[in-house]
Order: C-alpha cells, then structure tokens, then sequence
C-alpha cells in the first residue's frame, strides 16, 4: 500500500539520518559488562487496508478516533541484553483487533476480527557511546494470524457467509535503531525494519521517548507501527489476503 510504504520510508530515512550523526571514526564506548532490560507496553493501533478470506472481502478504515472501540487487546513484551557494542532484542507482540462492520458489496454487512501474534528477535552492532549511538540490526519475525470474517446480506432470504483462517508467515529482517540522551531524565531512540522472505513485505517502526527514574527504570510512550502485505491460499483452498497498514499510540515501563 502506498501510504504505509511512504509513512515506513519517512522513518527509514529518520533513522538512517539519525544514526549518520553518530561519529563511525570516534572509538566504540560501551559498558562490557552484560544489562538486561525488561520491557512491558499497551500499543492502541489504528488499522487501515484490505483483509480478504475465501470469496469475503472488506476494506479497513479505522482513525485514531476509532481506537477504543476497534482495539480488544493491544501489547507486548521485549527483553534486551546489551554487552560491549552487541545487543539481543525478543520482542512478543498481541494485537486482538475488532473492526468496525464494512459494506459487502451486493448490500449487507461485512464483520471480521483480526488477531495477530508476533515474534520478533534481533541481534544488533552498536556504534557510537552509551549516550548517543546507532546499530545494525539483523533478525527475524514470524507472525501467525487468526481471522474469522461473516458476510451478512441485505435479504434474509440469502445464506449467511462466515470463514475462518489461521495462516502464519517468517520473514528475515534488516533494520536499524538510533538512540539519544536528550538531557538528565529523557532520552529518544528511533527503531525499524524491512521483512521479506515469508511475506511479500512487512515493515515496523517506533518512535519512543524514555524517562528514567532512580535505578534506571523507565517511564516509555511513544508511537508504534507496523505493515504487512501477505497473501496464502489456505489447505482449503481459500485465498487469505491482508494488505495493512497499523499505527498507534504505545505506553510502558522498562525495567532495568
């Protein structure tokens, strides 16, 4: 879709011109000893595309005024490990996603819901210090979908339509991450990535302020986005499609 591919090029290129501050000639300066960081978040996300199973097919309109209604379950859990300029990230992600009803094409309504899961590990290079550096991301992401969509006609003479999927997709990842010390208490960093391999294509990105409390634990929020082109035909030979572009809001804590 046009407008997620321009939104996660916007953000590809706020990365890569973030990261290119970081002096590569200035020597790595990071703590050798190893830090884990656990991190907790709500993500409220907006959807927008097209999500087809079998012979239902309904297009996806939902604004960020949509989201209390549309968003059943939204959040994730990410553990991090730094160690010199080297860094793991898993990132467990759960989105229950409940559209509003959609037109069908001949009359009636279109119901669905959308429920995603997502892992997500990367191994990262850091370049640059502690306060300010850029990384190299390497990694992998594998999502598995659970989708049930009802056609509802206008007569009730028609037969009510209703299918369910369950595919899931890997994709290999590359990305990059910039992160910087805005003063004493707040820090930014940038994240994202470009998946192939299992999709067609699927791209994720945030942007996300941090304050740090006594101890080095965090206070985080900021937004989050993600977008997924796929399409499978199923062992029933149904065709599943989704083409979407999500974005949203995301709160947390990270504990250090």
């Amino acid at each position: 879709m046009n407008t997620g591919i321009t939104l996660f090029r916007i953000f590809g290129a706020m990365i890569f011109m973030s990261a290119a501050t970081v002096n590569l000639a200035e020597a790595a300066e990071f703590d050798p000893n190893a830090d884990w960081k656990i991190s907790a978040y709500l993500w409220a996300t907006g959807l927008d595309g097209t999500l087809a199973l079998g012979p239902i097919e309904a297009d996806l309109d939902l604004s960020f005024s949509d989201l209390v209604s549309s968003v059943d379950i939204g959040g994730s859990v990410v553990a991090r490990r730094d160690w010199s300029a080297n860094m793991i990230v898993g990132d467990l992600t759960y989105l229950s996603l409940s559209p509003d009803d959609a037109p069908g094409p001949l009359g009636g309504t279109i119901s669905s819901s959308l429920k995603l899961s997502l892992l997500t590990g990367y191994y990262g290079r850091k370049w640059g210090n502690t306060d300010r550096y850029g990384a190299l991301l390497l990694g992998a992401r594998y999502m598995e979908m659970d989708l049930g969509m009802t056609a509802t006609p206008s007569l009730p003479t028609d037969p009510v339509i209703s299918m369910s999927g369950t595919p899931s997709f890997t994709d290999a990842l590359i990305g990059g991450l910039f992160s910087t010390q805005l003063n004493e208490k707040w820090s930014m960093f940038l994240q994202g990535d470009f998946g192939v391999g299992g999709s067609n294509n699927s791209y994720s990105a945030q942007l996300m302020f941090q304050r740090k409390f006594k101890g080095g634990n965090m206070l985080d929020i900021g937004f989050r986005a993600l977008s997924v082109d796929f399409d499978e035909s199923l062992a029933n030979g149904d065709l599943f499609v989704l083409d979407a572009n999500m974005l949203g809001l995301i709160v947390g804590f990270t504990w250090d």
